[in-house]
């Protein structure tokens, strides 16, 4: 049923039949008997390349309890392009999988 839908779907539009499907929008995707999984995976391996936290310590909370911060020096501003970065990253990632968040 599904390859005669196909090959109807290809004489009508011009397409190609590139198989199954790996990858889309950054999502993985594994096709098996048991069903059709989506991973982020790769797409999380590759924001931790590119902002070289691959070899980040992995912890259960992002702030130790009770921690006091202070201003240091002169209170110059940092650049906060990579930060916006690194968190516009996480966010497409967590609006994606919400299983992630």
């Amino acid at each position: 049923m599904f390859s005669a839908f196909k090959r109807s779907m290809m004489v009508e539009f011009e397409m190609s039949d590139l198989g199954k499907m790996h990858y889309f929008l950054g999502l993985e995707v594994v096709q098996s008997e048991n069903g059709i999984f989506v991973s982020q995976k790769k797409n999380l391996r590759e924001i931790l390349d590119q902002f070289k936290l691959k070899n980040c310590n992995p912890t259960d909370t992002l702030v130790e309890f009770g921690l006091k911060l202070n201003k240091a020096g002169r209170g110059d501003k940092e650049e906060n392009t990579l930060y916006r970065q690194i968190v516009g990253s996480l966010m497409y990632l967590t609006a994606t999988r919400p299983a992630i968040m």
